[in-house]
């Protein structure tokens, strides 16, 4: 109470002699603070730094209300003018991204907004709302994001042409962005989507239901980093540009491997010359390897064939980046492993397989040109199927060809050209490619996917993007049954 009475003192001081030398007051006010321990460094020096005496004191006011030194009615004891007794909103120039609106791994983001939690724990809240209208051609596993099609004919209701709305790809998140300690920075990630079902009543249909994507604390120091939590594998870290598919990637099932898993990884980072950089990652993450079905919803968690396999699945990966002309061109390669069990019966013979999970990966982003740049990834591997390789066929039933893993290769290819700050042209291929001898006849044998879309962004928070999509997906030994279909998307998004 008495820092409080304190502060509110000073703060008349500073604003009835606002007409004078109060910019003094100000400054010196916001010194004793951080000598204190109210205020950190670089917020003082935001203060200071601060044009005119008007924005001092409502950057230093904004400061004390978030921390929650000051609360509603002692600032409006303070007679500010409105515009001072609000945070301050820091709106940061967006600009069209450079690989994708959704990057596999931890990075700046443009956010807007802080937000202090009861303890004064400083958030910064970010999101992207986002409305999506589709229309499709063929039959597909998933209507609003499809990634493959089903059989032809397989559809016998003539929903196999398809026209929707959504938004259930809007997501939030929660940053937070600690003090140092010991000379490390604390950092941590909390973010969520609405993809993660359909409420079970007859107009649940949009009645979407929360998905956790991100939960991971971190701590860097300037060389070395740690994190632990559910974060992007680090295996193949690359996504394509899309708002058509923004829960799931882009070329998911096409040859784009992609997951969040829980984890904990260790990070190096090397600068080898002023333009070149070398980063080592590390981690253990979760076995799972993608077996895990469930036609209800369900608390449980039952043992599968990574988790019979007693250890985390690991993986690592080495990255040059060389910097040129104001440009970034990376070079990745990536490896993972897993160790599992696979358990069956045939006939009156009981049967346990090992199965051992493993890919390599190659991810590059190659900007040639300041408005044309390549991205892209290849692999190869087995029993990836948590990675959407081989999507829901990567292990086969004990005691047939592919109980041991389905082997798999394929990647992705895309070229962005971004003409202006505005306007944006993607266009790429994918493709997923599983052994067809470890399959049972009439699985998916091949993928493929063409896309381009068109970016406008229309303001620096709000974009508008057109995208076309052509999938084509063969089965082993099933002619007739290979699909072909069109998926069009229409997304407009708001981001914060």
């Amino acid at each position: 109470m008495a820092i409080r009475v304190f502060l509110l003192s000073l703060f008349c001081i500073c604003t009835i002699f606002a007409q004078d030398d109060s910019s003094d007051a100000v400054t010196k006010l916001a010194a004793i603070l951080a000598a204190k321990g109210a205020i950190t460094g670089p917020e003082l020096a935001g203060v200071k730094n601060a044009a005119a005496y008007q924005e001092r004191l409502s950057k230093l006011t904004a400061l004390l209300r978030n921390k929650g030194i000051l609360d509603e009615q002692e600032v409006a004891q303070l007679s500010l003018p409105a515009a001072a007794a609000r945070p301050s909103q820091v709106v940061a120039q967006q600009h069209p991204p450079a690989v994708s609106p959704d990057p596999k791994s931890p990075g700046p983001r443009e956010i807007s907004g802080p937000v202090t939690t009861q303890t004064h724990v400083p958030l910064t809240l970010y999101g992207t709302l986002l409305f999506n209208s589709f229309y499709n051609t063929a039959s597909t596993n998933i209507e609003d994001v499809p990634t493959f099609t089903n059989k032809q004919g397989s559809d016998t209701t003539g929903g196999d042409k398809n026209f929707g709305m959504t938004a259930r790809q809007s997501r939030i998140g929660l940053r937070y962005k600690g003090p140092e300690l010991g000379g490390a920075s604390v950092s941590g990630n909390f973010e969520f989507d609405l993809f993660g079902g359909k409420t079970p009543l007859s107009n649940g249909i949009d009645m979407d239901i929360f998905r956790l994507r991100l939960a991971y604390g971190r701590v860097d120091w300037k060389n070395v980093a740690i994190e632990a939590g559910q974060d992007w594998s680090i295996f193949a870290p690359l996504n394509p540009t899309s708002y058509a598919s923004f829960s799931i990637p882009e070329f998911s099932a096409a040859g784009n491997p992609w997951i969040r898993l829980p984890q904990v990884r260790l990070e190096m980072k090397s600068t080898l010359s002023e333009s070149n950089r070398l980063l080592w990652q590390l981690a253990a993450l979760d076995p799972d390897m993608g077996d895990y079905q469930t036609s209800a919803f369900s608390t449980s968690r039952t043992p599968g064939i990574g988790e019979r396999g007693r250890m985390p699945s690991l993986e690592s990966r080495v990255a040059w980046t060389h910097l040129y002309d104001g440009r970034e061109l990376a070079i990745g390669l990536s490896g993972h492993y897993g160790r599992g069990k696979n358990a069956g019966a045939l006939g009156s013979l009981n049967l346990q397989q090992a199965v051992d999970s493993w890919g390599v990966a190659v991810d590059y982003s190659l900007p040639f040109t300041r408005v044309f740049a390549l991205t892209g990834e290849a692999y190869e591997g087995r029993a990836m199927g948590i990675y959407s390789i081989a999507a829901g066929e990567s292990i086969g039933a004990a005691g047939s060809t592919g109980a041991h893993g389905v082997e798999s290769r394929g990647g992705w290819m895309q070229g962005q050209f971004t003409f202006t700050k505005q306007w944006q042209l993607n266009l790429g291929y994918g493709i997923d490619a599983p052994n067809a001898s470890q399959l049972p006849i009439g699985n998916r044998s091949r993928n493929q996917m063409y896309m381009g879309n068109v970016l406008y962004k229309w303001r620096p928070n709000v974009s508008f993007v057109w995208e076309y999509r052509r999938l084509l997906t063969d089965f082993r030994n099933q002619l007739l049954a290979n699909e072909r279909g069109d998926h069009a998307d229409l997304s407009i998004a708001y981001s914060f």
